[in-house]
């Protein structure tokens, strides 16, 4: 099932009934963001979906969500075939990078690639490079990159959310502590390795927001999103200057 090897933990198959438990054992942290293994892309089974912060035992949003879309079917690997898939945990760098071939219900084939990285020179940050090829698929593919509720989202109280032309966050409450978290976040997509211009359209609900952006791609084509997020909390940063400090942070990356 995984192969642990002295500075790697790796699997080299999809086992999807196993994966909640797999997600547990892939826990990694920079001691300071912790996370499961939990999926980038959207999916419909049996998961987990936490990402602690030091000092909190409550998991905060997912900082990690992106969302893939071609025309009107989304990419889950609960419900595409997945071929080739790989995943590795590198214990000594906290990053985790999945390789994967899907093919969605209508016959759509896209080979993904993810890779992402808490920082270990500035632990408040993660970076995600989600890399998606189309084998044969032909059209329209919209790409979501978003900050949204996870399990135990609810016991959180958001305080104001912001969606700007280049960034957003949001900061929240846990009422029973009065601890508060400032998550923000920027992207940049390029198609075949040239940046991407396009004006995004924001997205913004009482538990998700972010950024939505779609590319017409034909067979071959390659559409690469790095996201890059920041996570900050009032038990480390004076709290009348949370959201200051966490958009700072993430301007200066």
């Amino acid at each position: 099932m995984l192969q642990y090897n002295n500075w790697s933990i790796e699997q080299g198959e999809w086992l999807p009934m196993q994966e909640s438990e797999l997600e547990q054992q892939l826990t990694f942290s920079n001691d300071y963001l912790c996370q499961t293994a939990h999926f980038e892309e959207h999916y419909s089974g049996e998961r987990r979906l936490c990402t602690y912060i030091k000092g909190v035992e409550t998991p905060i949003l997912n900082i990690s969500a992106i969302s893939v879309r071609l025309h009107d079917e989304r990419l889950d690997l609960n419900e595409w075939k997945v071929e080739q898939f790989s995943r590795c945990l590198h214990k000594n760098e906290a990053v985790l990078e999945r390789d994967f071939i899907a093919t969605s219900p209508c016959g759509n084939t896209l080979h993904v690639t993810a890779v992402r990285r808490l920082s270990a020179g500035h632990k408040e940050r993660m970076q995600i490079v989600y890399r998606i090829q189309s084998i044969n698929y032909t059209g329209p593919i919209t790409i979501l990159s978003l900050l949204r509720g996870g399990e135990d989202a609810d016991k959180w109280y958001t305080l104001i959310n912001h969606v700007g032309d280049n960034l957003c966050w949001q900061c929240a409450q846990l009422p029973i502590s009065n601890l508060q978290v400032c998550c923000a976040m920027n992207y940049g997509l390029t198609k075949n390795g040239v940046a991407v211009d396009k004006r995004p359209i924001k997205v913004e609900k009482q538990d998700v927001i972010g950024f939505s952006i779609t590319q017409s791609i034909k067979e071959g084509d390659v559409v690469e999103l790095t996201k890059n997020v920041v996570v900050q909390d009032s038990l480390h940063h004076h709290k009348d200057l949370l959201i200051d400090n966490t958009i700072s942070c993430l301007t200066n990356w």
